[in-house]
């Protein structure tokens, strides 16, 4: 009997959809990816009539989602399978998710990485642990931004500061990225589910008519999904590279990548 990858609830007017890999630093592999899409579509259709009023997006473990799984991935290469994986996957789910109406509340124990980074910049609020941290990880493996992260980094901190971020790829511990805005609110570990509990019921609670359209009006939802295209482009063209293969097999190995620029 296999472990869900995800699990679905609703308490009230609040849905909670729960990344459950924690065994793998929640990181998204296809069942986990195709599991998000449908719990977002989902969450849409029951917002739209009405059932909910605000989506958490949490996960089990100590790490909120460490982006691709990178084994998968090295498979994929193999076969032939990683061309086109990023309009195919991950930019339905990444549109599914900035297509709720309502409010989405990320609640981040831990490290966010790569597309794990880009899923919590695709909600609205975010309410991190002191445990937490944010990484690109993406020119650490060759590649680029993916999952809408080279806009929605650019509206939280402007085009300099992303670009910086994305460039420099170091961690941003918890302190920092709130310093930078990155985060709505930031608690010790324990207080994290409380005070995630605590924002979606205000959330819940509130004129819904109103923030969905304030959402919509300040969110700009279509610039992320145009910019995931774009980025769609560039990560096909990277992950045929020397380099990106380069650095899958080097952290399989468990040693440093070592660059050749092609």
């Amino acid at each position: 009997m296999t472990q869900d990858t995800l699990l679905v609830s609703t308490t009230g007017a609040v849905r909670t959809i729960t990344i459950n890999r924690p065994q793998a630093h929640n990181s998204l592999n296809r069942e986990l990816r195709r599991a998000l899409l449908d719990a977002f579509i989902r969450a849409t259709a029951d917002a739209e009539v009405g059932t909910i009023r605000a989506v958490v997006l949490r996960a089990e473990g100590k790490a909120f989602c460490a982006g691709q799984d990178l084994k998968e991935q090295l498979e994929d290469m193999r076969t032939g399978g990683a061309t086109g994986k990023v309009v195919r996957e991950y930019n339905p789910m990444v549109a599914a998710l900035l297509a709720i109406p309502v409010p989405v509340i990320a609640s981040i124990p831990g490290p966010a990485a790569g597309a794990g980074w880009g899923l919590a910049m695709a909600c609205d609020l975010r309410v991190v642990s002191t445990a937490a941290s944010f990484k690109g990880a993406f020119s650490g493996v060759g590649l680029t931004a993916d999952s809408g992260l080279s806009v929605t980094l650019v509206h939280a901190v402007g085009r300099s500061k992303a670009l910086e971020l994305l460039l420099l790829d170091e961690k941003i511990p918890a302190e920092r990225a709130h310093d930078l805005g990155l985060v709505t609110q930031l608690v010790a570990p324990e207080d994290l589910d409380a005070a995630t509990q605590a924002l979606a019921d205000r959330m819940a609670s509130g004129p819904t008519a109103s923030f969905v359209a304030t959402k919509n009006l300040v969110k700009r939802a279509a610039e992320t999904i145009a910019g995931a295209s774009e980025e769609s482009v560039a990560q096909d063209k990277l992950g045929t590279t020397s380099d990106h293969l380069e650095a899958i097999q080097a952290f399989l190995d468990k040693r440093p990548p070592s660059f050749t620029g092609q």
